[in-house]
């Protein structure tokens, strides 16, 4: 038995590409009596809205994808909103620090702004600074985020489902905003509190999460607890071979739904995505592609 989630954000409308990860973690879900969990992970507080959220859960059941944890319907590893869970990444957060592993970053909020765009990697300025001094400072006061500390000259390596073995080199990784200057974890740490927690081990997203994933195998090491597998998917691209986006026209699950679309079209033809039957059928039953 295995236990999957999905974890979107509600900042927006359901894209197709969100609806196809969904989908693979629902299809194995089915399966061997595995478990999946809908997690919102809901800490950019300034686009997060519960009408997002519902309007997800809404779209996800017109398309015929379920759970059996989430939100919603509750379990035993609630709550499901990352919002709802920040005493938990601040008590991680002090461990990693306690260890060694995280420091206090007192650089400015403007490269926190810039990092969080991803325009640039981080210097390492603070990242020897004495770690009583640093206490010191933030308890006087003083507007820090907390980083993690990337082991220099390591390996990273982690098996792929799909990708086989996966290997980076942690030179080439800068230390990570863990927990922002307001107190908001960032991705890369609460995902994997959130996955270790709710004893989450497989975890299948889109391979434009590759690197992020590098930076999480350091994170679970850190911390000393199991690392899941993962299986990264091929993007859904346009006919141009970008990403698709708006300028490729429907996009949302709720733009096909008012098109007259069937649920189990889309559901169909996003689950044959990126690959064909050895008989070239395009036609599955749901129990089919279970």
């Amino acid at each position: 038995m295995s236990r999957l989630r999905f974890a979107p954000s509600p900042t927006g409308l359901v894209h197709v590409g969100n609806l196809r990860t969904a989908l693979y973690n629902y299809l194995l879900s089915q399966k061997d009596e595995n478990t999946m969990v809908l997690r919102i992970e809901d800490t950019d507080e300034e686009r997060s809205t519960r009408a997002f959220e519902e309007g997800l859960i809404t779209d996800l059941k017109w398309a015929g994808i379920d759970w059996h944890e989430g939100p919603d319907k509750g379990g035993q590893y609630a709550p499901y909103r990352q919002s709802e869970r920040k005493e938990t990444y601040t008590e991680y957060a002090q461990k990693l620090i306690n260890s060694g592993n995280a420091y206090y970053c007192f650089c400015s909020k403007d490269m926190e702004d810039s990092e969080n765009k991803d325009k640039t990697g981080y210097s390492g300025k603070c990242r020897t600074l004495d770690i009583k001094e640093s206490i010191a400072r933030v308890n006087k006061g003083e507007e820090a985020t907390i980083r993690f500390k990337i082991p220099e000259n390591q390996t990273v390596r982690f098996k792929d489902i799909v990708r086989k073995k996966v290997v980076f080199d942690s030179n080439l990784l800068s230390d990570p905003i863990i927990v922002r200057s307001s107190g908001i974890p960032a991705y890369n740490f609460s995902v994997v509190v959130d996955d270790h927690l709710m004893a989450i081990d497989i975890v299948i997203r889109g391979e434009d999460h590759l690197s992020n994933t590098a930076r999480q195998v350091l994170i679970y090491i850190a911390l000393g607890v199991n690392i899941p597998k993962f299986a990264h998917l091929s993007m859904v691209m346009g006919a141009d071979n970008t990403k698709l986006s708006k300028r490729h026209g429907s996009v949302s699950v709720s733009e096909f739904k008012k098109n007259g679309y069937l649920s189990e079209a889309l559901f169909n033809y996003l689950a044959l995505l990126g690959w064909s039957a050895k008989n070239n059928k395009e036609v599955f039953t749901r129990e089919e592609l279970i």
